[in-house]
């Protein structure tokens, strides 16, 4: 963050004692999100190297064969239902500050929804619909699947980790998040520009 940012601030805003948590708190979200998404990299990377065959064929000393249950996939199953979670995070706190440069009572002068022309140009504010739809879903998505189970094959088969449903949700979370930070991206661009043109104007330092 402190290589990101330089010294000093943007805009001062002597009326407001401290940042709201979707600023101030990045690191303290951002960090554990990464953290998690590395951690369920490596165990996922760990169980695609390992023998989940039913059975087992060992051939290195006598043959034999072993019928087990590593085939189960409880392990990637837990590790996909907390990378969605995780990975909601990032898209969760990047629609806050997203928000924020569209909310006048927010933005520290910023024009609403970034758009001067208010009235038939309603500026930004689809996109922020379109953001708060993507968490919206995520939020139904972050449901664990693994804690579900569908009793088959005469109840031989009679608790599954449901793996292959929590592996598309997490495929779907990470998608929506992408398209979520590409709508702050695009406020912090337009909010930029305001700031530029309003410095321009009035000659005052950006």
């Amino acid at each position: 963050m402190r290589q990101l940012v330089p010294l000093g601030t943007n805009v001062e805003n002597e009326y407001d004692v401290q940042d709201p948590y979707s600023l101030r708190c990045i690191p303290q979200v951002h960090g554990p999100s990464l953290e998690g998404i590395l951690s369920s990299k490596e165990a996922l990377e760990v169980e695609m190297n390992s023998g989940s065959d039913n059975p087992l064929v060992f051939t290195d000393r006598e043959p034999m064969i072993v019928s087990g249950g590593n085939f189960h996939g409880e392990y990637p199953a837990k590790q996909l239902d907390i990378l969605a979670i995780y990975t909601h995070e990032i898209g969760s706190i990047s629609f806050m500050r997203a928000k924020r440069t569209m909310n006048p009572n927010k933005s520290l002068g910023l024009p609403a929804f970034l758009t001067r022309n208010g009235g038939k140009c309603s500026g930004l504010m689809t996109w922020e619909n379109v953001a708060a739809s993507l968490v919206s879903e995520n939020k139904v998505l972050c449901h664990p699947s693994s804690v579900d189970s569908a009793e088959t094959c005469a109840d031989k088969e009679d608790h599954v980790s449901m793996g292959g449903f929590a592996a598309r949700k997490a495929i779907t979370v990470a998608e929506n998040v992408t398209k979520i930070i590409a709508v702050e991206l695009m406020t912090a661009c337009h909010a930029l520009q305001h700031r530029f043109l309003e410095a321009r104007e009035t000659g005052k330092e950006f």
